[in-house]
Formats: C-alpha cells, structure tokens, sequence
C-alpha cells in the first residue's frame, strides 16, 4: 500500500528527467547523456517496483523500497537544483536585456555545473546497485512496464454532503433528544455519551442532534468541540471556553477558567459537543461535571459526547448511554447504492447481486459502506466489483483489522496515483483539522504532488481541485464545506481515515502536537513536520529540551516541510532547512526574516501571515520556485525591488497590495491580492495586468480614474483571462475624471465569459456601456452572454439612470445595488417593451439608500413577483419615495426587511407571502400601520417580527420573537397570549405606554404571554404596570419568563414578586422612580444581578437590607459588611 508510493514517486521523477534533459541548460552543460542514463536505470527499476508490491511483506524487499525511496528523493532535489539554475540564468537574461549588461560567466556557476554532475553519477551509480539487490532478491519486471494512465475524471453518484440524511438512526436521534430536552429538564446538567465502534456513525448522529430544531428551540447557545487526543481538565475547559466566547482564556488556572465560564453562561441554557473523547476515568469525569455544574445555575443544561470508549457510561456518574450498533441490511444498501450508483439511476441486476454481497460484508458500518460505494462509483465494470467481493480483507476475523483492511482496501483502488500521494501528505494535519480546499492544493503543487499532462491542457491548480473532488467523492474526505455558490471550501477526515493517512506516512510526517515517543525516535525520517506552540514564556522558549532537539534535527535533508506556530527566533537558522518546500510561519511571534531565506532554493510556499514583519529581506527575490506568498495581517510592508524576480510566483495572498511595476514581471501570477491599483506613473499603469495572462478567481482593480483611454483599458486584455469568477471594477469616490471618460474605460474593460461575480463601484456616467447594458461580450466577433453571472453589486453609480438588462441571465441569484441616487425605477417598460419580471432567477435583492427609487418596474405594480418568481429575500433600505408595496400575487418570500423608508404609505396584500418567516419594518413614520395591510388574513408562516408602527396586532402562530422599536403613539399593546411559540418580546420607545395589558379591555388577569422566556424593556417613559390591576409579579408577565431586563423606565415604582417564579436573570437601571422591590425571596432560581442592578442616577431608592439577606444566593458570594446607602452599584452573583 504505502509502498506503492514509491511507484508513484519514481514515475514523477522520469517525467522531470525528461523534461530537464531536453532544456538548453543541460545540453549546454553536457547533463544530457547523464540524465538519459539515469532515466534509463530508474525506468528498469520502476518495472519491478509492481513485483516488489507483492513481496512488501518480507523484510528485505521493505529495506530495498526504503533505499530506493531515498535514492528517489535525492534525485528530485538534484533535478530541482539543475531547475532553478535554469531560472536563474533566465531571470539574468532578462535583467542583460534591460541594463544592456555582458552575461559573464563565473567561477561559482563551474563549480555547481561540475557538481551537478557528479551528483547525477553518483545516484544514477546507486540506482544501478539497487537494481541489482533486485534482481537477487528475485524482483521481476519488464522494461515495457507503463503506469496505469491517472483518471482526473469522477462520475456524479451522489448529492452534496450537506444534503445527506442519517440514515437508520431516526430512533437513536429522537432517544438523544428526548434525553437532552424532556427527560432530566429539572437537572443542572445532563450527560449523554454516544458510544460503538470508529466507522459507526457517532459523529452524523451528533451532528444531526445539534442542528435539530429541537434542540435549536431548548437551548440559548451551543458549542461544538473535536477532542480527539487525551487532554487534561484545565485544556478542556480552555478550549471549551473558546468554543464558546470566541476568545482564548487569558488564565490556565482551573478556577479562573470556571470564573470565565460562569461569565460566559451563567444564565444561559447550554449544549455543549465533546466530540471523539478519548478519556474513561471515573476521576476524570466526575471532576470534569462537577468543574461544568458551577458555571450555570441554570436547569436544564446538556452534554453530548461521542466516543469508542464503552466504559464512560459506567464512571459512577448519572447519565444515559446511547449505544449504537450496525445498521440494518436494508438501511446499509441505502447508503452504499446513493454512494455507488449516479443519481437516479438504477444499478444492473448482476451489479446489485454484487453490491448486496459487498453490503453484507461491511458489518453494517456506515463508514466502511460510504468509502466502499465511492470507490466502486469509479467502476462499471464486473471485474472490479468481484475484485473486491473476493478480497481476502473480509475473512478477517478481528473486527477492527477488518476494518482497518477495508479502509486500505479503499485507499488502493483509488483511480488516480496523484490523489494517493495528496491524501498520504494528509497526515501531517491533526486529527481534528479542519482543512481548507485551496490550501490543500496550494501545499500538494508545492511538493510536486500534483502533475500536470500537457495533452489534457490543465493547469496544476484544476488537476489538484480535481484530486481533491477524487478524495471527497471517495469519501476520505468528510464534512465537506460550501460557500454560497456551491464551491466546496473545507473538509475533514475522520478519525479512523487519518488512521489511513499515518500509516501510510511511515514516519514521513509528524505533528508534534500528537507525537508518541516512537515519533520522536524516528525524528531524522520525518519530511514534514508541524509544531504548535503558542503559550510559550522565554525562559520555556530557552530551557525547553523538545525544542533544542527539534532544533538538533532541523538539519535532517529530508525536511520538506516546516508548519510552526509560537516563539521562533529572530535569526532563525534558515539555511539548515537546504531542501525544504514548505514553510508556514503563520501567527509566530517574529519581528525580522533573516537574509538566509534566499538559500532555500526548492522553496514554493511561505506563509508568514500575522507576524510582526514590516520589512521583507532583499534575497527573497532569490526565491525562484515560490510559487505561494501569503502576507495576510502583514501591517506596513516594505517591499524590496528584488521581488520582481520571483518569476513562479502564481498567489500572492495579502492585504496590502503589490507596488504595480512589480506586476507585470510576476507573468506566474494565478491570485493577485488584494487588489490592483492603478497609478499614472510610468510601469504603474493598467497595461500591466496585459502579461498576466493565467490570472483566476478574483481581480479587483482600484483607481479606475487614472486610465486615460478605451485604449489604455482594452491594453489588459481582461477578457483572455478565462479563469477568472469574480471581478470588481472601482473608480475612487468623487473623483474627477470625466463620466465620459468612465465609460469609455469601462467599455475597453471587457469581462472574460465565465465571470460569476461582477462589481462595479462609483462609476459616474449616467448610462453603462453596451456589454454591461446587454450583459454579453464578442468572443472572436460573436455575442455572447454572460449568462454565469450569479451575483451583480452597482454601489455609488450615483448618476446612473437604468440597470443593466438582467431577464436574460439564468443563474443570477444576488443582486445588489447601493447608493444610486438618480435610479427611479428597478426597470422601465416603456423603454425594454416588457413587464417581465426583473430576473427569472433572483434570489436575493437589497436596496440601499436609493434616493429617487419609486418602482420596481415602470407600469407594473411594487410586488415581489415583478423582481422575480422566486425571491427569498427583499431588503429595502433609505428609499424615500416609494410609496406602496403591493403584494398582488401569492409569492415565497422569505425575509422582507424595509428601513427608514419615509415616503411609504401601504403594504397591500401581504397575507399572499405565504412563506414568509421573517418581517422587520422600522423607521417608516408614514405607514398607516399593521391592520391595513393585513386586512382579514396574515401569513401564518412569520416566526420573527420587528416593527416600529402602530395598528391592532393580527395573531402570527409562529412567532417566536417581535421587536416593537419606536411605537411612540402606541397606547396599547397587541394580544400575545394566543401565540404558543413566542420566546422573546422587546419593546422601545414606546412613549405613550402605561401598561403591557389593560385587564379592563381585555378582562383578564391572565399572564401577558403563556411561553415567553425574555423580556427587554427599554426607553419606556410611561410604563407603570404589567398588567393594569395586578402586581408588577413576573407571573404575571410569563410562568416561564427567565429574564427580565428593565432599563430607563423612571414611572415604574414597585416590583412586587408576590408568587414563586423560576426567574434566572434580572437586570435593573436608571430606574429613577422605582423604590421597592418586594418579595424577592420568591425568585427561588434567581443567581445574579449582572450589569448595573441600581443606578447612582436613582436618589430616592436605596436597596433595603431585606433585600439582601432574603436574597436566594449563596451567603458566601454576600458581603454586607459595608454602609448600603453608600452603595451606588450592585453586582451581585
């Protein structure tokens, strides 16, 4: 398995001898016959590399792979070396041509030609010994031996990731749930670990609880945490803390960790996901609970864990286990055929056959059946299917060799040998990683992973994308990611597939975060190595003997990749690390780059993001391989001119941009960040991005107003550049150029056809150019339109007078436009002839500060269906003058936000957005109000509502939350005790307000809402009571209110706490006329004033010793030892 990476290797080795053979360089320096020959040796030896797989078992034959594996690498690094020698006579060339300086040669460049050489002679001597060893070891192989052709292609068997539903746990999931909601509610805490076997599901199935809206609904915040590796009380609670605060704990001390905790969620109903534990001790666990019960006094607060570990149930703590165990046979071919078979299709009854039996074989492990289907989605044929049927793996007896088996079963019939070199390289991140798609393709090109075949016309970056789709499809890679448009962004592996990933390294990677002591021994075969340290003082950094042993081994020639993060020297010893690829000082505390930087010449990624660097050294321009330069949090920089010379630079990754006379040297280029200002200067014009022909993904270009001409634009040839996806064109606000001139330059700035993304930013004419009127562009005297374009931004287009025509464009989904001050309508019929809708597709439409905008569409009324059939989401913000929004038709909006738009009058016919959930109207002082609108029927479908008008309230039975900001007529408030789902209330400036209810009008003394849990009163000037003619009791605003927060409301005078009620939380300021608060003993499961409890601004209430001793808190969090008409804040917990 692992051994047939050497095979790989050595086929990638043969196609560079190939290549450097045929370069002028070699035949001037007379390396043509050498490398002839040692392709010649490698290529005999590579035939027998497919017998010596077979014999892998034997110690012999594993010593010969490991001698010729190292032999391979040392001629990866010559090759490299004769590769850069070729680039650097390159880039002189060119600097000969520009200073019209003689090349000379020197004494140091035959000193590295005749090195060379014998470099070359030495190994190809080493090959031929090594063949030899083959043949007495009996290792057969043909000469005319080729490697199976790399498949770069998959079949589409499956939906996204995100899509998948569990399968067969529905009662495990419902068990869980009733556990963590229903069963123990009136217990600090409850415990649930999720147990069985790696591959059974553990993790889907506590993914599948967490997001459940169950779950969504009991609990206030949620945390999810990877363990993975055993760690003790104090990191747990750490990190714990991080997951949910956000921050990193400024203490490692336990009770200060609980203290940040307690801060954290003191009055918060939690569910926290300790994920993959490793650790059983009863100790552990019972000091871990009784560390999580002090942090909430709330009731009600859960723990979900996964783990293999079977005993965990068994600590002597209370909790409820859920055991899973394999799925059922029919639940099991579900999940194999979605993964084998594409989509809606149906297998061949011979194939089925196959697959049952395969089925029946993976013990019922999801794990096993998603990685077995993927595979065989590769396949069509029989033969492959009975293959592995037949394999030996399955007659394994041990149930976790088995297992382990199966999973190596997997990894070697992946159908591409790059994706088995990409995966293996894996290994070097932990276990709980989570790891970033282009990343991943940036470190495997930089190692030589990745292999581009000039017949299939790809660039390394789409073959490596491609790998990574191999991989996932595979489903070696899991929880796979997306961004808004369908893009996977980030993934993982699970646990038992890292397993994979480090055997297959064999020593090669290490991550010093998880290493055991027989990492370490191993330390001088380790080629990629990664060492986090963040918490490190100096007199740690000084005395630390792990450190100054891998400092000892940094000298190993093997290293070829470096990932540190944490203390690191300032002259830190780069030339040891001769032949290292990779290097990753993201977050090091490192202030300078020491000169010897330049001497890494197989360099091609170096990440020093986020450290104190404001100068970079002038021999980085010597890097002639670097292909990844991340600067990202970089402040200041300082770019030396040697930088221009970095002629296989392809991403450039920063926020500060790149001087633009460096630009256009850098003809590498793929990602240019953050953007390309354009300057007037000579060498700074836009002319520069002309040479960089491979550009993709994203290209902003600033300072539109320095381009003279169609001419000078139409010279960037941004057309040619058809890996781009997204593209922002700015001018600077208030600029001076001509808006004839902005059109005429933005004319010459033709897209490529592929573009998702379109920006346009203070463009100042008052009409587009024809291709962005007519969303198309002439390819080779053709039109063509844009019709890939999922999202449009117009922002400070403020002389514009029409959109561009958008009817036409299938896939667009967002649209966005800002600041268009002399817009009047969204689209004018009377000028396109047409009353269509504004886009077919649109999904998302905002609307900000548009000062004339009147209608959507000039003779059709203002209704969601005339923007588009299938809108989500309106967001209207400052548009003065539109008057009415007519729902007419019956429409699936989503969310519908309108702000400060002061010129409407009426919103007719909502009740037609049946799917609405979400409704937000604020500062629109002219509305009529809510009845109007509604009339006789409402969408049911509202959970959330925020309003800021007056109007008889109409019943939504979904509600879940309503913000009132604003009402300041409002004498009433709605009913809200007809609303079953309602859970928080908050109220504004609402001025005229005396009561929550009057039990006159409604002539009840009800509670104002039977299921609300929060209530925020603010700004409230004549607010006195809950409820006219009852006490100001939290009963009588909820039986299940929790908090209560009350702030400027200077008429209410007394809170009277006359029944029991389970408040947590109340909160208590600049209430200036409020002088008791009674019975407050009542509030049995109150734990903390936090904030401002009584103001200083309040004179005539000081808060009565009473209070204090009838307090429910504990007496040893009390001090009343000092003077309380002194006090002039209390904080109490």
């Amino acid at each position: 398995m692992a051994e047939g990476l050497v095979t790989i290797a050595a086929e990638g080795i043969l196609k560079k001898i190939l290549s450097i053979a045929a370069g002028e360089l070699a035949i001037a320096w007379g390396y043509e016959e050498k490398l002839i020959g040692l392709h010649r040796t490698l290529d005999l030896i590579r035939a027998k590399l497919l017998d010596a797989e077979g014999k892998k078992e034997t110690r012999a034959v594993m010593v010969w792979l490991k001698q010729l594996k190292d032999v391979v690498g040392e001629a990866d690094d010559v090759l490299d070396e004769v590769h850069y020698e070729m680039l650097r006579r390159q880039i002189n060339k060119e600097d000969q041509v520009e200073r019209k300086v003689p090349c000379l040669p020197s004494l140091k460049r035959f000193s590295f030609r005749n090195e060379i050489g014998h470099k070359i002679e030495k190994i190809n001597k080493t090959l031929l010994l090594i063949d030899t060893r083959a043949n007495s070891l009996g290792l057969q192989g043909e000469h005319s031996a080729a490697p199976v052709p790399d498949r770069l292609y998959w079949r589409e068997t499956v939906p996204h990731p995100e899509e998948f539903k569990i399968v067969g746990r529905v009662e495990d999931e419902e068990r869980i749930i009733h556990l963590l909601t229903e069963s123990r509610k009136e217990e600090k805490l409850t415990i649930v670990p999720i147990t069985g076997m790696g591959g059974m599901g553990k993790t889907t199935l506590a993914k599948s609880v967490y997001n459940n809206p169950k779950i969504q609904q009991r609990f206030d915040v949620k945390a999810w945490l990877c363990v993975s590796v055993k760690v003790d009380i104090k990191t747990l609670l750490a990190k714990i803390y991080e997951c949910f605060s956000g921050r990193k704990s400024m203490s490692d001390l336990k009770v200060n960790l609980i203290k940040s905790l307690e801060e954290e969620l003191a009055t918060k109903r939690y569910l926290l996901v300790l994920d993959d534990v490793w650790v059983e001790e009863r100790q552990y666990w019972e000091d871990f609970r009784s560390c999580m019960i002090k942090v909430n006094s709330r009731n009600g607060s859960g723990i979900l864990v996964t783990t293999r570990k079977l005993d965990i149930g068994t600590t002597g703590m209370k909790v409820d286990s859920c055991l899973l165990k394999g799925l059922s046979d029919d639940h099991c071919w579900d999940i194999f055929r979605e993964r084998a078979f594409v989509a809606g299709t149906m297998p061949s009854r011979e194939l089925e056959e196959i697959g049952r039996e395969i089925v029946n074989k993976c013990g019922g492990l999801p794990l096993l059946l998603n990685l077995i289907g993927g595979m065989l989605a590769n396949y069509n044929d029989k033969e492959k299917w009975l293959a592995i049927r037949n394999s030996k793996v399955w007659d394994l007896e041990d149930e976790k060799e088995r297992v382990q088996k199966s999973l190596e079963l997997s990894f070697d019939n992946l159908p591409n040998s790059m994706a088995k070199r990409c995966f293996a390289y894996c290994s070097i991140f932990k276990k709980d990683k989570v790891m970033k798609r282009e990343e991943l393709v940036l470190l495997w090109m930089a190692l030589g992973l990745v292999q581009v075949h000039e017949e299939r016309n790809k660039e390394m970056e789409d073959v490596g994308n491609d790998i990574f789709q191999i991989l996932n499809n595979n489903s070696l890679f899991q929880d796979v990611e997306r961004d808004e448009y369908g893009k996977t962004t980030r993934c993982s592996v699970h646990d038992l597939v890292h397993d994979l990933s480090l055997s297959l390294s064999n020593h090669e990677s290490l991550n010093l975060m998880d290493a055991t002591n027989d990492d370490i021994a191993c330390m001088r075969q380790v080629r990629h190595l990664a060492f986090y340290q963040e918490k490190i003082n100096d007199d740690e950094f000084e005395g630390n003997v792990f450190l100054k042993f891998i400092e000892r081994n940094l000298v190993a020639r093997n290293l070829h990749t470096l990932f540190i993060k944490g203390r690191v020297e300032n002259k830190f010893p780069f030339q040891r690390l001769k032949y290292v690829r990779i290097l990753k000082l993201k977050g090091c505390r490192i202030w300078m780059i020491d000169d010897s930087i330049g001497e890494l010449v197989h360099l091609r990624y170096l990440d020093l993001s986020n450290t104190r660097i404001h100068v970079l050294p002038k021999s980085i321009g010597k890097l002639y391989h670097l292909q990844t330069l991340k600067l990202l949090d970089c402040l200041h920089l300082e770019f030396p001119e040697e930088m221009r010379n970095l002629i296989s630079l392809r991403h450039y990754e920063s926020h500060q941009s790149l001087p633009a006379n460096f630009v256009g040297h850098l003809t590498s280029l793929r990602t240019l960040m953050p953007y390309f200002r354009v300057l007037r200067n000579e060498g700074h014009g836009i002319e520069e991005l002309s040479r960089l022909k491979h550009l993709r993904g994203k290209l902003c270009i600033f300072n539109l107003e320095n381009v003279r001409s169609k001419e000078d634009a139409v010279k960037a040839d941004l057309c040619s550049k058809k890996s781009l996806y997204e593209i922002e064109f700015s001018w600077s606000e208030n600029h001076e150029s001509a808006s004839r001139n902005d059109r005429e330059v933005l004319e010459g700035l033709q897209l490529p056809g592929d573009v998702k993304i379109l920006q346009i930013q203070n463009f100042s004419s008052d009409s587009f150019p024809e291709w962005v009127m007519k969303m198309g562009i002439y390819i080779d005297g053709k039109w063509m339109l844009l019709n890939k374009l999922v999202q449009i931004k117009l922002i400070g287009c403020r002389s514009c007078l029409s959109l561009p025509m958008l009817e036409n464009l299938p896939h667009l989904r967002d649209l966005v436009l800002e600041d268009m001050d002399s817009l009047t309508c969204l689209k004018n019929s009377n000028v396109t002839g047409s009353t269509k809708p504004l886009s077919p597709s649109l999904i998302s439409l905002r609307l900000e500060r548009m000062k004339k905008l009147e209608k959507w569409i000039d003779g059709a009324p203002n209704s969601s269906t005339m923007i588009s059939p299938v809108l989500q989401i309106l967001n209207i913000n400052g548009c003065p003058k539109i008057t009415l929004i007519d729902e007419c038709h019956p429409h699936p909006l989503v969310s519908l936000k309108i702000r400060d738009c002061t010129g409407l009058v009426s919103i007719k016919s909502i009740h037609g957005l049946t799917s609405l959930e979400s409704l937000s109207i604020e500062k629109c002082p002219n509305l009529l109000g809510i009845a109007p609108f509604f009339g006789d029927n409402y969408p049911t479908s509202v959970t959330k509502m925020a309003m800021d008008i007056e109007g008889k309230w109409i019943p939504f039975d979904k509600l879940i939350s309503i913000t009132l900001i604003g009402c300041t007529s409002c004498l009433s408030l709605p009913t809200l005790e007809h609303l079953p789902h309602l859970r928080d209330l908050e109220l504004w400036f609402m001025d005229k307000l005396t009561c929550l209810r009057s039990s006159d009008v409604t002539g009840s003394t009800k509670p104002l809402s039977p299921s609300l849990r929060s209530l925020q009163l603010r700004a409230m000037k004549r607010l006195e009571k809950w409820i006219d003619g009852a006490p100001n009791s939290s009963t009588m605003i909820s039986p299940v209110l929790e908090r209560l927060d009350i702030d400027f409301c200077p008429e209410i005078i007394v809170l009277d706490e006359c029944h029991p009620h389970p408040l947590v939380s109340l909160k208590i300021s600049h209430c200036t006329g409020l002088l008791s608060i009674k019975n407050i003993q009542r509030l049995t499961s109150l734990t903390s004033f936090p904030g401002e409890m009584f103001d200083s601004s309040n004179s005539s209430f000081r808060p009565p010793m009473e209070i204090i001793e009838e307090l429910p808190l504990p007496e040893s969090e009390l001090d009343c030892s000092s003077s309380l008409q002194e006090i002039e804040e209390l904080t109490l917990h």
